[in-house]
């Protein structure tokens, strides 16, 4: 399944600058997936850069693990159907209770890739699809 996302995620961003924000896919406005919108995400921007892997899992939170259990040292990180009580969503855009905006010394996430965890989370935060 890794393997599944990272090569849809590769596929996607194939013929861009490297640089280019991942956030410049076209999300869909609504039923998003876990696997095909969501995972690649968290895997390429948290779990791949080194932070919230199945290794280092900083602040506590596994981000590699597949599904992944948004549990985290401050507690539930996701609140299925409230994206504006989940310290996930929340993170990508402000610093929180002491903790910086997410992912820390990175580039922020592009309003595209903010709104699609938005929506994804308000939906259910369903993982297995």
């Amino acid at each position: 399944m890794i393997i599944a996302s990272c090569l849809f995620f590769f596929f996607l961003s194939c013929g861009k600058d490297a640089s280019t924000n991942p956030g410049e896919i076209d999300f869909p406005e609504k039923d998003l997936s876990f696997s095909q919108h969501i995972r690649p995400v968290l895997l390429n921007r948290c779990a791949f850069s080194g932070c919230h892997s199945s290794r280092s899992k900083a602040g506590g939170l596994d981000l590699q693990k597949n599904p992944p259990v948004f549990q985290s040292a401050a507690g539930q990180v996701v609140i299925p159907f409230d994206a504006a009580q989940s310290l996930l969503f929340l993170l990508l855009s402000n610093s929180v209770n002491g903790i910086s905006r997410m992912p820390i010394g990175g580039s922020p996430l592009s309003d595209a890739i903010k709104k699609a965890v938005e929506t994804w989370i308000d939906e259910g935060a369903d993982v297995t699809n």
